[in-house]
């Protein structure tokens, strides 16, 4: 009996996301032909099918284990089910010889067709070796560029703001606006014509001190980061960086998964001083109702908190998810608010 046919009629429950910014729901997880197929609990309706060969353990040793479909971090499979995760480990074991082999194969191939690309058309292929590139750097090396960035930005002059009152107050306001963990910091004596809120990579979220007082209220704040969010949604994060790397770095990243300081902290000099693009206004709004965020605080702000404010108001204020409903809790409390707007005094 293969380890397919003993597990074939093995299933049990987990926890998916579908993507960073949905909330997990609760799933029935069973075994395919060399397949994991989730299904939504109630409906039974199947919401993806992942290759077994191509299934990542994000925390081995961990409980509960949590899973991702190589190439999409996004994507968040939670299991707290001991024999389904044996099982799991079991039927990826015996199908590892197929993997490997063409593991074996993906990487010379991959070095011989990028070094004839960059040889021989160094102006057409860089995009399309950046788009491949992003799409397989997971999450966590994600996160350590962007820990790089932030300490670029540092050695450039700027200043971590940090208080015991007003990091807590950052952590209310994350968990306000996401659903999926995300990293916010106030920083201060950022280059003058840098944007008032930078989502670089890695989930973290970049908030020039200044906005503090030119944002009327959290809320306003809060709009201006759902802002930043949309466009990174737009276009990945990791695409600037490795534009501003070049081809030979990019490359690099792509064969042994490695990318210096040096060239992250260049980018940390140079990102605001690349225009921002405009996101569409529909997906915009839609993260607005996702946490029931009136648009109003955000337009209505004395000072302008985006520079493409200027080309969405207008939709924005039409759209508002809210309308004529009364407003939700606040984003923050007074007390709250008053301890952010201090982060930088201590």
């Amino acid at each position: 009996m293969t380890a397919l046919e003993k597990y074939a009629r093995l299933e049990g429950t987990g926890l998916w996301a579908g993507s960073r910014e949905d909330q997990r729901r609760e799933v029935v997880v069973c075994f395919g032909d060399a397949t994991l197929v989730i299904s939504d609990s109630r409906s039974e309706q199947v919401l993806s099918h992942w290759s077994l060969p191509a299934v990542e353990r994000l925390n081995p040793g961990k409980r509960p284990a949590l899973y991702s479909p190589d190439g999409d971090p996004g994507e968040v499979l939670e299991i707290d089910d001991a024999l389904l995760i044996d099982a799991l480990k079991e039927l990826q074991s015996a199908l590892k010889p197929e993997r490997s082999f063409w593991q074996r194969l993906r990487r010379p191939i991959l070095v011989t067709a990028s070094m004839a690309v960059v040889l021989g058309g160094a102006l057409i292929v860089p995009p399309a070796l950046v788009e491949h590139t992003a799409s397989v750097v997971p999450m966590a090396k994600r996160a350590e560029f962007a820990e790089t960035f932030q300490r670029g930005l540092e050695q450039g002059g700027a200043q971590l703001c940090r208080s015991p009152y007003g990091d807590p107050a950052l952590g209310v306001l994350q968990r306000a606006l996401f659903q999926t963990p995300a990293r916010i910091v106030v920083m201060r004596d950022l280059p003058a014509d840098a944007p008032r809120v930078q989502h670089v990579m890695g989930r973290l979220f970049v908030i020039d001190a200044r906005l503090l007082y030119e944002a009327e209220s959290a809320e306003a704040l809060g709009g201006a980061i759902l802002l930043a969010a949309q466009r990174s949604a737009e276009e990945d994060p990791l695409h600037p960086l490795l534009r501003h790397a070049g081809v030979v770095a990019t490359f690099r990243l792509l064969t042994s998964g490695e990318l210096s300081d040096s060239v992250i902290r260049g980018y940390a000099a140079a990102i605001y001083r690349a225009e921002l693009a405009i996101p569409e206004a529909e997906p915009l709004l839609e993260r607005f109702a996702r946490v029931e965020l009136s648009t109003r605080p955000f337009t209505d702000n004395p000072y302008p908190l985006d520079p493409s404010l200027t080309a969405l108001q207008a939709s924005l204020r039409e759209g508002d998810p809210m309308g004529s409903e009364p407003a939700r809790l606040s984003l923050l409390s007074d007390g709250q608010w008053v301890s952010l707007l201090n982060i930088c005094d201590s």
